[in-house]
């Protein structure tokens, strides 16, 4: 199973299908690619958050009220018990503040208490409808608890609102993805391509089904131009490492994991491809096996295709009576 990004699809996100087995001859290493949780990431509303405080009262320290300001802030400061203990005295004095509840479904299911989190983005979506976050980040805990179909109707409602965002492509895809769906999802990635072919999320994700259904060298396409629209990311280029091992490409492959601890030498993934293909590569000068920017050049044009096809297939023929 690929570790998910933490989808979606981590991160990453988490898919419900079993990778491929690949067979590798040292012990010990990390034979998968590293999922996008990107999706599962929660969007707070842009305010100007005051610093988390507290007051001494005879050397005891007390906590912050439940200001909206106070939970942001505990909330980006990562205390998401605390951020929703205060969310929950916000919405008890203010019981139509729908903000007030979308952060405390947030908070709660940063901390853990899905039941919760899931009370409150409801409220949330009751008190103001037309605020599409709330479907997509509940559509988020609900893919957390293995309720893909669920999630699914939520998202068609966030995006019937707001049908240009990229977070809900990314979103219908993750759950298409958890679902079973896997050829929908995939599509569902060709169509925010063809959108944008610089989305990393949507190139990186599509690059990890195509992993996962064990179509190696399909999936060079979509990590080289990720790679090359983002290569600081060393999730994205362990990713296109993967895709390079697996499809041959070992020389090649080393020294894009070599670039990701590069980029980030705690990233686990990668340090421990890194040490095993070392053992498995001994001649790390010879002539670059493959060129990122012409993959990710072919691929680019690849994309330019489906736009055209898809153009056309608009195109109604002329009636002709």
């Amino acid at each position: 199973m690929f570790a998910t990004t933490r989808s979606a699809i981590s991160r990453v996100s988490r898919t419900a299908i079993v990778a491929l087995p690949f067979a590798l001859v040292a012990c010990g290493g990390d034979t998968s690619p590293a999922r996008s949780t990107a999706e599962a990431k929660p969007t707070v509303p842009v305010t100007q958050a005051a610093r988390l405080t507290t007051v001494t009262n005879g050397g005891t320290s007390v906590a912050p009220t439940g200001t909206y300001e106070n939970g942001e802030a505990a909330f980006k400061a990562g205390k998401y018990h605390d951020a929703a203990e205060m969310y929950k005295v916000r919405v008890g004095t203010k019981p139509t503040d729908a903000n007030g509840f979308y952060m405390l479904g947030l908070s709660s299911w940063k901390a853990g208490d899905f039941g919760g989190a899931k009370d409150a983005f409801d409220k949330s979506i009751e008190l103001n409808p037309a605020f599409a976050k709330s479907y997509f980040n509940e559509a988020r805990l609900l893919l957390d608890m293995k309720r893909a179909p669920e999630a699914l109707e939520l998202i068609e409602k966030g995006r019937a609102i707001d049908s240009t965002s990229p977070d809900g492509v990314r979103l219908k895809a993750r759950a298409e993805s958890e679902g079973g769906n896997i050829e929908g999802a995939m599509q569902t990635y060709r169509d925010l391509l063809v959108r944008d072919d610089a989305d990393t999320w949507g190139l990186n994700n599509l690059g990890v089904l195509l992993l996962d259904r064990g179509e190696f060298t399909d999936a060079l396409g979509p990590l080289a131009r990720v790679v090359q629209v983002k290569p600081t990311a060393p999730l994205f280029q362990n990713n296109y490492g993967m895709a390079l091992e697996r499809s041959g490409y070992k020389v090649a492959a080393l020294r894009h994991y070599e670039e990701a601890v590069r980029n980030d030498s705690t990233f686990t993934k990668a340090v421990k491809n890194v040490e095993r293909l070392r053992g498995v590569v001994t001649d790390t000068t010879a002539k670059e096996e493959v060129n990122v920017n012409d993959l990710a050049e072919a691929f680019r044009q690849k994309v330019k295709s489906w736009k055209e096809v898809g153009a056309q297939v608009q195109v109604k023929p002329a009636d002709p009576r």
